[in-house]
Order: structure tokens, then C-alpha cells, then sequence
């Protein structure tokens, strides 16, 4: 054979696999790359914030700063059940307090962490919860009652006949809203007989939709049907405490809905002061 050595195959020119890669240019530095603290929030000025309770409100902002309104439900224990509640808001770049503290009632056995609590204990769950949202025949809300519309900032419906909010645990109604004047018994709610409670109500994203737990067999029912609404009062007008919600007084209730405002990302804060001063901070961003 030509060229070639007996018993040896010749090996297939492969283009450049055997040479060493050769840069086309240097390489150039990139512009440099900041990643430490963004630009400063909100300014917190306490002249601003009276009313509020300043302390707990850093550490609120400190845990999630995109929030730009607070609704703070502090208890003095967790057995209590009275507390109080105020809503900070951002307004022209500053924390104001646009809801001064009010009394607020809660679970007539007390405050008890989410992950706790079951429906029907009688407590109110506790922890950071965003405004809830449930699908009804008028399409998606958040703020709903048996009198008009007060001027919330979000779509608002008016209670209906057969407007029935499911709280029967492991029932596929459970945690969501659904026209019955039949069958809207048990737990559930229905939310027309509620007359004073539900003037306006504000629904507290506790294990709302879209994923419900304790709608299908077998889940745990965390809580359904809690909402911010009205204070009631027994025969020598004393306020009821709540089977779960918070309630708070007529005129600090429609305040509450002419202010919460979806487009803030609204939280509610529910806890003691002492749990709501542990709300760990977000960590902050390396810097390289």
C-alpha cells in the first residue's frame, strides 16, 4: 500500500482538534457588579407613625420590604382575646399610620400559629398572612358585606341570598365561596344571616384560594372563613370575642376599607408583640 505502513490505519484529519485555542481578542472587564443593599426604602419617621407601634413595624419591613402597608393585630397573649389593631401604609415614600391602634377582638380561645390551629378551635390564626382572594359569581374578591359598598379599593361584593363561604372541613366546599340556600349548613357560613358581623368584611388570606387545605379528604383544615369584620356585643354591650376572625368597631372598620389597598401588597401581621418583634429579617444580598 502507498504511503502507509503495514497493519497501521491512517488516522482521519479532524480540523483543529490537536492545537492549542487561540483567544480571537483579550479579555476585557466587565462594568462592575453591585450587590449589596438596593437603593433605601420607605423613610420610617416615628412623627409620622403615631398611632402605630414604630418598633414592630421596622421589624415587619425588615422581613419583607416590597410590603408597602401593614395590618398589625397585636394580642398580649396568646390566651387574650381583645388586642389591638392599626394599618400603617406607604404614602409619597414614608410609613404613615393611616389606621391609629383601635381595639380589636379576636378568637374567643386566643391567637394560635397557623400551623397549629384547626377549624373550630376558637382560635385566631396567628402569623403574616397577604390579603385573601376567592372566587365568587362576580368574579375574584377580597371585600365583600350585607351593606354597600363603603369605597373599597378593590372589587366589592354585596351579600347575596344563598352567598354561603364553605367551613365544613374535608368537603370540597370547604375555603370557598358558592351560591346554596339549601345546603349551606354545618360549619359553613351562611353569610346573609350575619347582618352586623358581616356589614363589611375584609377576607384575611388564612388558607385561601387557590390552594385550599382541607378541601379533599384526608388535608388539613388550617382555617377557613376569616375575615376582618365588625365588632359585635352582647346585652350589656360588651364586644363578643370572635370564633377566628378579628373584629373591629363600624367607623375603624370602614377606615379599613376605604384604606387597604391591593396595589401596596398588603400583609396582615396577627401575634403578640413579642412574636411580631421576632419576624426574622430578610438576609441581606451578598456584595462581591
Amino acid at each position: 500500500m502507498l504511503g502507509t505502513t503495514a497493519g497501521a490505519a491512517a488516522a482521519p484529519a479532524v480540523a483543529g482538534i490537536d492545537r492549542a485555542a487561540v483567544a480571537s481578542a483579550p479579555a476585557l472587564a466587565g462594568a462592575p457588579e453591585q450587590l449589596g443593599p438596593g437603593p433605601a426604602g420607605p423613610v420610617i419617621d416615628a412623627a409620622r407613625l403615631m398611632g402605630c407601634d414604630v418598633d414592630v413595624l421596622q421589624r415587619l419591613v425588615a422581613s419583607n420590604p416590597p410590603v408597602g402597608q401593614w395590618i398589625i393585630v397585636v394580642v398580649a397573649s396568646s390566651t387574650a382575646t381583645a388586642g389591638t389593631l392599626a394599618i400603617a401604609t406607604v404614602q409619597a415614600g414614608r410609613w404613615a399610620c393611616t389606621l391609629e391602634r383601635t381595639v380589636a377582638q379576636v378568637g374567643r380561645q386566643g391567637v394560635r400559629p397557623y400551623l397549629q390551629r384547626r377549624s373550630g378551635d376558637g382560635t385566631t390564626p396567628g402569623g403574616i398572612f397577604a390579603l385573601g382572594i376567592v372566587s365568587t359569581p362576580q368574579g375574584p374578591i377580597t371585600f365583600f358585606g350585607n351593606s354597600s359598598d363603603p369605597g373599597a379599593l378593590g372589587p366589592y361584593r354585596r351579600i347575596q341570598s344563598g352567598d354561603c363561604y364553605g367551613a365544613n372541613p374535608n368537603t370540597p366546599g370547604y375555603g370557598h365561596w358558592r351560591i346554596d340556600t339549601k345546603a349551606c349548613a354545618g360549619d359553613d357560613e351562611l353569610l346573609a344571616t350575619n347582618v352586623q358581623a358581616y356589614e363589611h368584611a375584609v377576607l384575611i388570606g388564612a388558607n385561601t384560594e387557590p390552594n385550599v387545605s382541607g378541601d379533599a379528604a384526608g388535608e388539613i383544615p388550617y382555617a377557613s372563613a376569616i375575615f376582618l369584620h365588625r365588632t359585635t356585643y352582647d346585652a350589656g354591650a360588651v364586644p363578643r370575642p370572635t370564633s377566628g376572625c378579628v373584629s373591629i368597631p363600624h367607623e375603624q372598620l370602614v377606615t379599613a376599607l376605604r384604606t387597604i389597598d391591593p396595589a401596596l401588597s398588603p400583609q396582615f401581621a396577627i401575634g403578640t408583640r413579642t412574636d411580631l418583634l421576632a419576624t426574622p429579617a430578610r438576609p441581606a444580598l451578598p456584595v462581591r
